[in-house]
């Protein structure tokens, strides 16, 4: 198999620079709530989960605006940080816009043909294998599974319905029928209910989103910009998220729908949303209950004592320093 690398995005929203600049697109009328943005002190256990349970990780492409954790060590061999400047386009920069650092991750210097995105939100949980994530000719592992999109407030909704309907321009539900066993599969569960009741329609209605670490291979990047670079290249003026943009899921689509992926078991990971009652996250950490999970900011009572509950959970699941972290952090 070949090597495979992490990649994964970050802000630190206290830095004074990064806020200056926000502050002079705030004019925009894309989404700037401060739950895009604000740090929740919890990625240094993304690397001490990350070297506990998949140590066979290649590279980890640590990309930001500029601005690095005062605990980590720049100079470990397996990291590799990205500044946005690196591979997007100065016009387009600055940018807060998540869609936009990610829809150009494929120009990343160096970046393997296989990699795994992850946000700073999403957790390795428990032991994993390089097979959890690609079989052995390179393909991604997905759950295939199709769910109608329905747009709402304050979702991601709205995105995804613009990735389905590039989709439809050139996919239908032949193309699912050619796969069908990868659409319709054992290992999804109760979720094949929402494929099939999408199969009297010809079009695609949209795809059920794991909200997970996505495997991907590169080229299918270089494939979808070939053939919708005038869509793409509209997100890339968006300082901040909006109706309007596309994002890295598009990816995942054309990957699903080429048939370019081996089914995997829709359980192997958990998305939650923090909320004032996380005894759900911290039973799930404290038990290994699933392979990836991802926590979710949203909307606390107590931002600061939410925080402190989380981090303690952590701690407790991993309370030794990382290969990432400065030997001399206070």
């Amino acid at each position: 198999m070949e090597k495979i690398d992490f990649v994964i995005d970050w802000v630190d929203d206290s830095d004074p620079d990064w806020n200056l600049e926000r502050q002079k697109y705030q004019v925009d009328t894309g989404d700037n709530r401060s739950v895009r943005y604000r740090d929740w002190n919890l990625l240094k256990y993304w690397f001490r989960s990350v070297e506990v349970n998949a140590p066979w990780v290649n590279k980890i492409y640590f990309v930001t605006y500029g601005h690095l954790p005062s605990w980590l060590d720049i100079n470990n061999p397996k990291l590799v940080i990205v500044n946005h400047k690196d591979y997007i386009p100065s016009e387009y920069l600055p940018t807060f816009n998540s869609n936009v650092i990610e829809l150009l991750i494929h120009k990343i210097p160096n970046l393997s043909e296989q990699f795994i995105l992850f946000n700073d939100d999403c957790y390795i949980n428990k032991p994993v294998r390089k097979e959890d994530f690609f079989n052995s000719k390179g393909r991604p592992l997905d759950a295939g599974v199709l769910s109608p999109q329905l747009p709402k407030e304050n979702s991601i909704t709205h995105i995804t319905t613009n990735n389905v309907e590039i989709i439809n321009k050139y996919f239908s539900r032949i193309d699912i029928m050619k796969n069908i066993f990868k659409f319709i599969n054992i290992k999804y569960g109760k979720q094949n209910v929402k494929t099939i009741a999408t199969m009297p329609w010809k079009i695609i209605l949209g795809f059920h989103d794991f909200h997970m670490p996505n495997a991907f291979n590169k080229q299918t990047f270089k494939d979808v910009w070939n053939m919708e670079s005038n869509n793409l290249k509209r997100t890339l003026g968006n300082k901040f998220r909006t109706k309007e943009d596309y994002n890295v899921w598009i990816f995942r689509y054309f990957q699903l729908m080429r048939g370019q992926f081996t089914p995997r078991k829709a359980s192997f990971g958990k998305y939650y949303e923090i909320s004032d009652n996380n005894n759900s996250i911290i039973e799930d950490i404290q038990e290994k209950l699933h392979a990836l999970i991802v926590i979710n900011d949203s909307e606390v009572t107590d931002f600061e004592a939410t925080k402190k509950e989380l981090i303690n959970s952590f701690e407790s699941r991993y309370p030794t320093m990382s290969m990432f972290e400065k030997r001399n952090n206070c």
